[in-house]
């Protein structure tokens, strides 16, 4: 055999060795090291944190808010006021010891006498009967503003909790778009390995991953925001972890006809508008009896006993004693007009601010009654287009496995169901928000909530 054409046979044989040691060498799949370098969600092993329920949200919030603490102190203030108002009615008495002299003494002794009196206002042109029932009413308007507070709240927790749940159905729908896009990346970088694909299709499936590993990272930053908004408003530590719930339920047939007709009675500011009227009129009429008389009277008592005087005799006459005391308002510098004057002037503003009130719920209602209405439309229509959505990116996803479809085509199915399943979220959480208003203004939030019922129709004093 010539010198060339063994030197040939040996180089090839060399090179078959190389390559066959080289491949008989364990090589890590280029897809496990791609998943390893792109994959920003947590390890399929972690634990899930505690299941926060709303029940038990709602519970924690009536147990900790400042807002609602604040407000049972102005509950109780008021009652303490009704029961200070219900002492004018009562009779007041009292005790006294007095020691009097003439200065200078001048040898004659000082005389120490006690006694004991009480007086009752009989009448006083019902200024005392009206302020009482002002007061009374002014407990009803703190209960009320109470049950504001605690309507607030509820409906505060209950659409903060939901908004939590929407920004983990948002999370999920990235994690799901982020498992197609790496295995789209996989796809493209065997696909490049055995000559079958583009280096341009495999850095445009890289750049898609990147992308929603992006968009999975700031949704994940949402996520973790509304958690410590939601720990907030329990007065909870903002860096308590905790799970909510994978759903948004909705009543689907609200008696919304009935809830109307029940507004003026079962809304809140309504009632608190009405009281506040009855109020004034209370004031109005306590103002009005400063121009009738007042008849006041009294029993007292006095002695000077010998055990505590130096003298035997002569000091006094120690006995009982009456008085009557009728007093007839005649003028007074034109105070009492000008006082009724202002509280007619009151009386006035809160009944047309109970007026404003009634428009304003009801406006408020019809508002959120087609939001809501519009909002199970829509929540219809999403629910059949992200049917479709899901279908048209299966069946992308196929035609791209198999070379039948470009890369742009697939990215497009991808985003359209990302959109679909967004706008389906987005009208569910918008739904359930209007629910919440509906529930809110026709009184029935607060009766779903049977500790807040309780809070909100303390026992008080009639």
């Amino acid at each position: 055999m010539p010198r060339s054409t063994r030197t040939t046979v040996l180089a090839l044989g060399l090179a078959a060795g190389v390559c066959f040691s080289q491949s008989a060498q364990p090589v890590q799949p280029a897809s496990d090291s791609l998943s390893a370098r792109t994959d920003v969600r947590p390890a399929a092993g972690e634990s899930r944190f505690a299941l926060l329920s709303l029940d038990d949200a709602i519970r924690i919030a009536l147990e900790n808010n400042y807002s609602l603490s604040l407000a049972r102190d102005q509950t109780g203030l008021a009652a303490s006021s009704r029961l200070g108002g219900f002492g004018n009615f009562l009779p007041s008495a009292q005790a006294n010891l007095s020691n009097t002299g003439p200065l200078p003494l001048n040898g004659s002794s000082p005389v120490t006498s006690v006694g004991a009196s009480a007086n009752w206002l009989v009448f006083d042109g019902f200024r005392n009967y009206n302020d009482y029932r002002r007061l009374q009413t002014q407990e009803r308007i703190a209960t009320l503003q109470l049950r504001l507070a605690l309507e607030s709240l509820l409906e505060t927790v209950v659409v903060s909790y939901y908004d939590l749940v929407q920004q983990k159905q948002r999370l999920a729908a990235i994690s799901e778009l982020l498992s197609v896009s790496l295995e789209r990346a996989r796809l493209a970088q065997a696909k490049l390995e055995v000559g079958a694909g583009s280096k341009l299709d495999q850095l445009q499936s890289l750049s898609d991953l990147n992308e929603d590993s992006s968009s999975y990272l700031t949704q994940n930053v949402s996520l973790e925001r509304a958690k410590v908004g939601l720990n907030l408003l329990l007065a909870r530590d903002p860096a308590l972890e905790f799970d909510v719930a994978d759903s948004i339920p909705l009543q689907a047939a609200l008696p919304l006809d009935d809830w109307r007709k029940g507004l003026a009675e079962n809304n809140a500011s309504i009632a608190e508008a009405r009281e506040q009227k009855t109020s004034s009129v209370y004031n109005l009429s306590e103002t009005r009896g400063r121009w009738l008389p007042s008849l006041n009277t009294g029993v007292s008592y006095n002695s000077t006993p010998n055990l505590l005087n130096s003298q035997t005799g002569g000091l006094g006459r120690d006995g009982f004693g009456y008085s009557v005391n009728l007093s007839v308002p005649l003028f007074d510098k034109l105070a009492t007009p000008t006082a009724v004057r202002q509280a007619k002037l009151n009386l006035h503003g809160d009944e047309t601010r109970l007026t404003q009130a009634e428009a304003q719920a009801a406006a408020d209602f019809e508002q959120a009654r087609r939001q809501y209405q519009s909002g199970l439309r829509q929540i219809s229509l999403e629910e059949r287009n992200l049917q479709v959505a899901r279908l048209q990116a299966e069946a992308a996803l196929e035609r791209y496995k198999l070379g039948a479809s470009s890369p742009l085509e697939f990215r497009d199915a991808q985003t359209r169901l990302l959109d679909a399943e967004g706008r389906l979220i987005t009208a569910r959480q918008s739904a359930k928000q209007s629910e919440v208003a509906l529930q809110r203004l026709s009184g029935i939030l607060i009766r779903q909530a049977p500790s807040a019922a309780a809070q909100a129709n303390p026992s008080g004093g009639k």
